[in-house]
């Protein structure tokens, strides 16, 4: 089959087939109603986002997920497990997640734009009271011993010479050795763990399952001048707190997290022997770290805000604070993130009561010269700039109407051209017709007249597949049908002189050639 047959029959399939109105104006419905069903669906298609997080920020993204599927079903979360902030970041480097739940002082957290703020995480260095208060209890009762075996006085009443001691120290007018003695505790208290500085020599104890970090401590240390190979670092688990304690294997303990967040409160739970609550080192160059490294922050931690009892701390207390970013890769479609932010910001109360004292949302700052560059999705929602969807595409379809009409008139253009190349085509065929008439009328002898005859087969067969190919209207039918009824009587009244002349009358011929004329005369008019 050449390549011009098979043309031909898929043409005249297609046009016996747009014969069918009924059938083609179904088949032209449910097209459409596909198409649009498939831009719907395209359109608001579920977006499966994967959120890369550690341990410690599982059951936030539990809650979150829930909450975007009260809300935005068209959003989906799949979470990334991931073991530590380090492996979080490695798969987001890798593709492997969306989104991430990062800690700001990780040294490519900035690479990804944020989207909110869950969480201020604080440093706490905590000093247990191991054995305090039987330190104090044998202090105490050896003088009072002593006094009643000289005295003979009984009861553990007081002496008044003590009871006047008691009321100067009260009143802050003591002698001159009970200032020494009270200066003396004061120094001696101070001396153990008042500052980062006295960590030199002591035992460090880095509490796991928290966002404490020996890369933290080293970090306090490096800027009070501690020497690390003076200090002994070593990881804790914290149910083994109490044991370390009473057997005396840590002198400190290190603990990151929410201020609010079980991570810590059970640590000064742990730290607290007897009802002695625990110490604190104050990271009193805060503001000085800080100004150093934009990843941190100083804070002033309030009297009372761990909790406890008694309350800790017991005043108010200066460390350090990172914050816990969301982060998201800067592919991810600024409406999703949009999206996303809304229903982070619009559900904080719902989100921190999921997981208690461990969540704080707040939104990054939107200056241009924030330490923290914020994704465009969610700027846009921070400063409310959401657009809608004629917002979008208003100005989109506003110069596609101005520009359709161009495109309606190119496409008439190019039908009027294609009409006239048809048009052409109808008249080179008519004017082979033509010029076969000519030919007829002088053609020497019968070889000839039967060339011609051939010729003027071939060219009905032509006629009839040009017509199979477009619809002729009444005029061109009418000359088609003139032009060829002159060629064959051209060629009979040709044939009959050329005969009369050589004096033969073949009886055969001119019969089989009206009868051959008259078969493709009768064909070319059953296909108009």
């Amino acid at each position: 089959m050449s390549y011009e047959s098979l043309e031909h029959m898929v043409r005249s399939r297609v046009r016996i087939f747009l014969r069918h109105t009924w059938l083609v104006t179904i088949l032209g419905t449910l097209l459409l109603g596909a198409a649009v069903w498939a831009a719907i669906h395209f359109t608001i298609a579920r977006d499966h986002m994967r959120i890369a997080a550690g341990p410690l920020d599982a059951r936030f993204v539990h809650a979150l997920s829930n909450q975007l599927a009260t809300d935005h079903r068209i959003l989906h979360l799949q979470i990334v497990p991931t073991t530590s902030p380090q492996a979080t970041a490695e798969a987001m480097s890798k593709g492997e997640a969306d989104l991430a739940i990062l800690p700001s002082q990780l040294d490519n957290a900035r690479d990804w734009p944020v989207v909110t703020i869950l969480r201020q995480n604080v440093m706490a260095l905590i000093v247990p009271e191991a054995g305090a208060t039987k330190v104090e209890e044998s202090a105490a009762t050896k003088p009072a011993k002593k006094t009643s075996a000289k005295g003979g006085k009984s009861k553990g009443g007081e002496s008044k010479s003590a009871k006047a001691g008691g009321k100067n120290a009260k009143d802050g007018k003591g002698t001159k050795s009970a200032k020494g003695d009270a200066s003396d505790d004061s120094d001696s208290s101070d001396s153990k763990f008042g500052k980062v500085t006295d960590l030199s020599g002591k035992r460090v104890g880095v509490v796991s399952g928290n966002e404490a970090t020996t890369g933290l401590l080293e970090l306090v240390l490096s800027h009070y001048g501690v020497p690390r190979d003076k200090v002994t670092i070593s990881s804790i688990d914290p149910r083994d707190i109490p044991a370390a304690i009473r057997n005396h294997q840590v002198d400190v303990l290190f603990v990151a997290g929410a201020a609010t967040s079980p991570a810590i409160s059970s640590v000064i739970a742990a730290a607290t022997v007897n009802g002695a609550a625990p110490n604190f080192i104050e990271i009193d160059q805060a503001d000085g770290i800080a100004k150093r490294n934009p990843a941190f922050d100083s804070i002033d931690i309030d009297a009372g805000t761990f909790g406890g009892t008694p309350p800790t701390p017991d005043d108010s207390l200066k460390t350090l604070s990172f914050a816990q970013y969301l982060v998201a890769r800067k592919s991810v479609s600024d409406s999703v993130i949009a999206t996303l932010a809304k229903t982070i910001y619009s559900s904080r109360q719902a989100l921190a009561a999921a997981v208690p004292g461990e969540i704080k949302i707040e939104a990054p700052s939107t200056d241009k010269d924030a330490d923290a560059v914020v994704h465009p999705g969610a700027l846009t929602y921070l400063n409310d700039s959401q657009q809608s969807f004629f917002d979008k595409y208003g100005d989109a379809i506003f110069y596609g109407m101005l520009i359709f009409p161009v495109f309606g008139s190119a496409l008439a253009g190019m039908a009027s051209y294609l009409r006239r190349d048809t048009r052409t085509r109808r008249l080179r065929l008519l004017q082979r017709v033509l010029d076969l008439v000519r030919k007829a009328h002088g053609a020497q002898n019968l070889e000839a007249l039967e060339q011609l005859q051939v010729e003027a087969d071939n060219l009905v067969i032509a006629i009839v597949h040009q017509g199979e190919r477009e619809e002729f209207d009444e005029t061109v039918r009418m000359s088609f049908a003139f032009a060829l009824d002159q060629l064959r009587f051209a060629i009979a009244a040709r044939r009959t002189a050329i005969l009369d002349h050589s004096g033969t009358e073949p009886e055969a011929t001119a019969p089989a050639a009206a009868t051959m004329q008259t078969a493709f005369h009768g064909q070319l008019n059953r296909q108009w």
